[in-house]
């Protein structure tokens, strides 16, 4: 121990206390009475470079001190020991053993040892703040060439908290605008953010008790860290003038301990996943509960996140987890999910789809990518990323997966419009060029007509060149209506009348093929509500795809080269429906490919002789309209297109029709 136990008795517990906790503090601390000192921690040893408490004990403090300070401290410590005066802290000098003089900082108070009145007192090292002082005492000048050099927010301020000086650092980190006379700033403002000095600041404190500060904050509005040191600025006379600060940006430190506590907490949960692995199948199941909950929530919201369906399947393509809009998508839950095949789930099937790429992915070990179109008619981007173990096999697969079934359609509609508008061009051509030399035919076989007795065998042959000009000028107007693209509403329209114009348009093809035409269609006027036009493109392309199928299988004229349409109402979940069937015996549609006719751009015609939307477009017209287009095939034998449209329930004006 630094003194000898018969200098400073000890009378209880609490006194062995109170004597630890003195001589274990970095704060160099002794004990004077009558005039000499009989204690001294081990702090205050180093400071006066002592070897042992023998060389100080027995002398006043007052003869290692400076010689301009003894009458005034040993004046003061009377004071204190008669009337109890406060000792403001004293900025002086320490003579040390071995010679060397030291700036302290001397504060005292009065205690009662022994009943006796004694003086502890304590002495602060404040060689290198003084250091600092002296460069702050010199001019302006010398500041800036002092501190502008130096990357740390260096400012100086007044006991009123006003910046009076601040470095080239403090005016860019800061924000600090010019600091002149007439410009005063307070610091608070540009620290802090703050009107007023926030509620126990430490700053505040130095000021009041001229003690220095040390201490880290975070400021918002400076979004950093910064570690302050506030020190007190006294002037010649020993008066507190004010504060100095010394600020630097701690951010990058602040987030490497941030890393380093994420890590050592990552650790930690290692550590606890390994251990629970001997323990019983109790605590075992338990610590997996455990596990499960806090280290799936971030996973788990990483993934919920995202908008796109996203799974994880196993080798034999099993979902192993997904994630919440994968779950919606499918009108599951996420548990609900697990276990089941995405082939089954997602498309219905009893095998894996044509062209996975979750299976690729798992065979290439590489990234797959691939369209993937479900019974319900959606069109899905999927993407498959593999992941492999440390031997390089792949052990699962992510499959990311993108409803683009909108996407195509637009695109579709777009390169329907584009077709739609150059088949509008040129059958407004083909009406002009058409139409007036019709025009003159019809006129002029009636002047034949007027010219002849009437019902002589001179007027049969002008009356059927009026008929077949008539007819020419029916299939130009049909054409202009299939080619006009109009943007009204749907409007109430009788089948049979989109049936005529339809038929007006293939009938003259149909019998240059040898294709023996079958219409079926009631007498009796059966109303839709309807964009006619659209129907009548759908019904056009069916057709066209039928006597495709014919004369691929049949390149001549054949008693079987037919094409049966019909038509009937029925009746289906309560409500009226009229359905129109076309059925031809052509070549069929391969079992393999039957569900992907439908899919946007997909074609088993030649290039340049379909361009793989026809029924993609048509499906869609049909889904738009509140009905079905159902495909019924068999490869050689025959095709069956079965198109059910919602029928009105009260038919205006249909008697009156079916009379005229």
């Amino acid at each position: 121990m630094p003194c000898k136990s018969e200098t400073l008795q000890p009378s209880g517990k609490k006194d062995d206390q109170f004597r630890q906790f003195i001589e274990l503090s970095p704060i160099a601390m002794g004990a004077q009475i009558d005039g000499e000192i009989i204690f001294l921690n081990s702090a205050a040893l180093k400071l006066f470079c002592a070897a042992g408490p023998g060389h100080i004990t027995g002398k006043p403090l007052s003869s290692f001190l400076s010689r301009e300070h003894l009458s005034i401290v040993e004046g003061k410590f009377r004071d204190l020991l008669r009337k109890g005066t406060d000792f403001p802290p004293l900025e002086t000098k320490l003579s040390c053993i071995d010679g060397e003089e030291l700036d302290v900082e001397l504060m005292a108070s009065r205690f009662i040892f022994n009943n006796k009145p004694a003086i502890q007192f304590s002495l602060y090292e404040i060689t290198k703040r003084k250091k600092m002082e002296e460069l702050l005492f010199q001019s302006k000048h010398d500041w800036e060439n002092t501190f502008h050099a130096i990357t740390d927010i260096v400012t100086i301020h007044d006991k009123d908290f006003n910046i009076i000086y601040a470095n080239k650092a403090a005016h860019t980190i800061l924000n600090l605008p010019s600091l002149t006379a007439n410009n005063v700033q307070k610091c608070f403002k540009f620290y802090h953010g703050t009107k007023c000095p926030p509620e126990g600041c430490p700053s505040c404190n130095c000021l009041k008790t001229g003690a220095p500060a040390d201490f880290e904050i975070f400021e918002p509005h400076l979004n950093m860290h910064i570690e302050i040191r506030s020190m007190p600025r006294f002037d010649r006379n020993n008066q507190l003038i004010g504060l100095i600060h010394i600020a630097r940006d701690i951010s990058d430190r602040k987030r490497a301990e941030e890393e380093i506590r994420k890590a050592k907490s990552e650790l930690e949960i290692r550590v606890e996943e390994r251990t629970s692995e001997i323990k019983t199948a109790a605590e075992a199941l338990k610590k997996s509960d455990y596990k499960y909950r806090n280290l799936s929530k971030e996973f788990h919201t990483l993934l919920n996140c995202i908008p796109d369906n996203l799974l994880l399947l196993s080798p034999d393509l099993k979902i192993m987890w997904s994630n919440k809009a994968a779950a919606a998508a499918f009108n599951s839950s996420e548990s609900g999910m697990a276990g089941q095949y995405c082939f089954s789930l997602c498309c219905s099937n009893s095998s894996p789809c044509d062209n996975c790429p979750t299976q690729k992915s798992f065979i290439s070990g590489i990234e797959e990518t691939s369209e993937i179109s479900t019974p319900e008619g959606k069109i899905w981007d999927i993407r498959a990323f593999p992941i492999k173990n440390d031997a390089g096999e792949v052990k699962n697969v992510i499959e990311l997966a993108r409803d683009i079934t909108e996407k195509i359609n637009l695109q579709a509609g777009a390169m329907r419009s584009r077709h739609l508008a150059s088949l509008g061009e040129l059958a407004a051509g083909v009406a002009h060029e058409i139409n007036n030399p019709v025009n003159n035919i019809i006129n002029y076989a009636q002047i034949l007509i007027d010219e002849f007795i009437p019902e002589s065998r001179d007027t049969d042959i002008p009356q059927r060149i009026v008929r077949d000009g008539d007819r020419i000028a029916t299939i130009v107007r049909s054409l202009l209506s299939f080619a006009r693209i109009r943007k009204e509403e749907k409007c109430n329209a009788h089948l049979n009348e989109i049936f005529a114009d339809t038929l007006s348009l293939v009938s003259a093809q149909m019998r240059k093929d040898g294709i023996h035409l079958n219409v079926n269609i009631p007498s009796k006027f059966i109303m839709v509500l309807v964009h006619p036009q659209q129907i009548q493109q759908v019904f056009l392309n069916i057709v066209s795809n039928s006597r495709y199928a014919l004369n691929q299988k049949y390149p001549g004229t054949h008693e079987n080269k037919i094409l049966d349409i019909s038509c009937e109402k029925i009746i289906s979940g309560g409500a009226p429906y009229v359905r129109i069937v076309f059925h031809d015996r052509g070549s069929g549609i391969p079992s393999t490919i039957v569900d992907k006719v439908i899919n946007p751009f997909f074609s088993t015609k030649p290039n340049r002789m379909g361009t793989g939307l026809g029924l993609s477009i048509s499906h869609g017209i049909i889904n738009e309209h509140g009905g079905k287009l159902i495909i019924s095939s068999v490869e050689g034998e025959y095709t069956k297109i079965i198109i059910e449209l919602p029928a009105l329930l009260k038919e205006k004006n249909e008697t009156e029709n079916s009379d005229n």
